[in-house]
């Protein structure tokens, strides 16, 4: 089972996003503006959500991009992050939810970008 835990510093914009998938574990921190979250977070509440560049990114750190898994409302979360962004390495996670999850997840990532929560966990739908 995999997880996403995203941790966001509104004083300082600051992003910090860790990803486990069995015994693998990423970590990235990077820049980011409420805005870009908003932007993010106005794109996840469209029903149904299409394949398309439904995307919270920051250059060569953090990427988190929501997609359809398949024709039943399953959808994947595939979170990519890195420590530098000069690396050239990253660790990709990809987690299956649905539509309740992601709804969950974006009220609570709405709430984290105006600094009431400072922490957001995502687990993996074990279906």
């Amino acid at each position: 089972m995999g997880r996403l835990v995203l941790r966001f510093d509104s004083e300082w914009s600051v992003l910090g996003v860790s990803i486990e998938r069995g015994h693998f574990h990423g970590h990235g921190v990077a820049y980011f503006p409420t805005n870009d979250v908003s932007e993010f977070l106005a794109l996840l509440q469209a029903y149904p959500i299409q394949r398309s560049e439904l995307a919270l990114k920051s250059p060569g750190l953090i990427n988190i991009s929501v997609f359809p898994a398949d024709g039943v409302g399953h959808l994947f979360v595939r979170i990519e992050v890195a420590e530098d962004i000069d690396d050239r390495d990253f660790a990709r996670v990809r987690l299956r939810t649905d539509y309740a999850r992601l709804s969950r997840f974006a009220n609570q990532l709405s709430l984290m970008a105006k600094g009431e929560i400072t922490e957001i966990i995502l687990e993996e739908d074990k279906a």
